[in-house]
């Protein structure tokens, strides 16, 4: 989700290749496109408060939910109307459901060739493409990134969408025939029929594609539960997947609170796979509601990366890679590098290199294409990232930059927090084990290679981790030693469509992306056949 840093240290950031651009027209052309493009429900700006008004997405038109409530999104940035979203009851699940089980046991999907399901999802991805001004808006409002960022976010998710396609086309299989002539074995993979996805707001867009393409191109049907803070897309998505050729009840999109939607898919007996993605506690919670159904489930759960710096390393890529770690996507990212771990004979010098860099980040809007870093998503969390800047402190901690709100009072009505650096940080402090979800970076001295190997094993998670060194024996040890899912080597927050991607230990179960993201949506058969004796 690559695009290097150039001579200014930072013409783009990466994050698992999603292209984060600086795109100087693209605040305008995405200006233009607000005004010209239909609006997905309603057609029409719908009042002067809120440009954007959402229903529900079941069997391939806009509903109306059961009750009468929604919610109201307000900019992060600004505190201005963004968006009013309607809220699905269980009543409303339980309809969604019942069409997505319809539509996989009419075949209409499910039983299309794969070959024939994968050009239209490359269709799909065609028509994203076309409007991507128009989703690269909705995106920075509702989840308060920059343009730049929220652009890189759908390109990068479109690769993803073509990836899976191409999958379709080598769904794979076996065949056992030397066991004698009388003796056939099949291995074959089918599609759950019915899988249930839950989103997070930092990638609304990237975690769904991390997903959905994968269950399209198996060929199941979905119900999909966005975040309430950040819809948009995935409902606009849902009418392009339409306009592709996607048959009605495939997709559906029930924005809506946990209770209501995401317990009822949990529960359902006819969901036979969540797919989630989010904190680790929440993790746990949905692991074990599906286990009273038994059902599959996937976690793509919490984070907390060491991003380990030797002493050979590239100094001025290594500086500019820790840097984007912990600084993209305002560090509202699990696979984030929050902890640098860096060689004692040179830590002096490397932080105070990147803390010349982090200061010299533009916090702005998404009206502002300048801007590097955007908001919090919202005020709790806000509040929250600053408990832990104010915790570090309290525990002896060192501030190297950063520390707060920003000066700038024009940021006043943002939820914005400054690119933060501690140094003196050591495994007992809360900073080194929980997961900030913030631009805040803890820094943490080793002087040999087996004690950055035990510290960066140190917490409880194992989603990524990297390391930066020229000595490619080194390379190969310290990532074979490293427990994680994903393991960068002098990078940071790069990779490609054919890698999966998913964590171990508290980070979650399953993995996404790659051949095994489509597997994540099929199960196994086993097929025994006995032939006749030869004549």
């Amino acid at each position: 989700m690559t695009r290097g840093m150039t001579e200014d240290w930072m013409q783009s950031y990466n994050l698992l290749q999603y292209v984060f651009c600086r795109c100087r027209a693209a605040v305008h052309d995405a200006m233009v496109a607000r005004r010209k493009t239909k609006r997905i429900f309603e057609g029409k700006q719908v009042s002067a408060m809120f440009h954007r008004q959402y229903g529900l997405w079941i069997n391939g038109v806009v509903e109306r939910p059961e009750g009468n409530q929604s919610h109201d999104r307000y900019s992060p940035a600004n505190g201005e109307p963004v968006a009013k979203v309607c809220l699905a009851t269980p009543e409303d699940v339980g309809r969604a459901v019942a069409s997505a089980k319809a539509t996989f046991k009419s075949g209409v999907w499910s039983k299309m060739p794969a070959i024939e399901r994968g050009k239209i999802i490359q269709r799909f991805a065609d028509l994203i493409v076309a409007e991507l001004d128009h989703l690269s808006l909705i995106e920075a409002e509702e989840a308060g990134k920059t343009m730049a960022a929220a652009r890189g976010e759908i390109e990068w998710s479109v690769e993803l969408a073509r990836f899976a396609a191409t999958l379709a086309w080598n769904i794979p299989g076996k065949v056992i025939n030397h066991e004698g002539a009388e003796k056939l074995g099949l291995v074959t993979h089918e599609a759950l029929p019915v899988v249930g996805m839950i989103l997070p707001w930092n990638f609304p867009t990237v975690t769904l594609f991390q997903k959905l393409p994968y269950a399209l191109a198996a060929g199941c049907s979905v119900v999909i539960k966005p975040s309430t803070f950040t819809p948009g897309t995935t409902l606009e998505y849902a009418r392009l997947a339409k306009e592709a050729g996607i048959p009605d009840g495939v997709i559906s999109v029930l924005p809506g609170n946990g209770d209501d939607v995401g317990r009822t898919l949990c529960l359902h007996p006819d969901i036979d796979m969540i797919s989630f993605t989010g904190s680790t506690t929440v993790g746990k919670e949905i692991a074990a509601l599906c286990g009273q159904t038994l059902k599959k489930v996937a976690l793509e759960l919490g984070g907390k990366g060491a991003n380990i710096v030797f002493a050979d390393a590239d100094l001025e890529a290594a500086v500019d890679g820790a840097l984007a770690a912990f600084t993209i996507n305002q560090g509202e990212e699990c696979c984030a590098g929050a902890r640098l771990l860096v060689e004692k004979s040179i830590a002096d010098d490397f932080v105070q290199r990147l803390a010349s860099k982090a200061r010299s980040l533009k916090l702005g809007t998404s009206k502002d294409a300048e801007a590097d870093i955007g908001p919090m998503i919202h005020e709790q969390h806000h509040a929250k990232v600053i408990s832990y800047i104010e915790a570090s402190k309290r525990e002896g901690a060192t501030l190297v930059t950063g520390g707060g709100r920003p000066s700038d009072a024009r940021l006043d009505s943002g939820y914005f927090v400054e690119p933060t650096i501690f140094t003196g940080i050591t495994p007992e402090m809360t900073i080194f084990n929980e997961e900030v979800f913030g631009p805040v970076l803890g820094v943490t001295t080793f002087e040999s290679e087996a004690e950055a190997v035990a510290l960066a094993n140190a917490t409880p998670y194992g989603l990524a981790n990297g390391l930066w060194t020229k000595d490619l024996d080194r390379a190969m040890h310290v990532s074979a030693a490293l427990e994680s899912g994903f393991v960068y080597v002098n990078c940071y927050l790069e990779t490609v469509p054919q890698l999966p991607f998913g964590g171990v230990k508290a980070s979650g179960l399953g993995r996404e992306n790659g051949t095994e993201g489509l597997l994540e949506f099929m199960q196994t058969k086993s097929t025994f056949i006995r032939l006749r004796a030869g004549h």
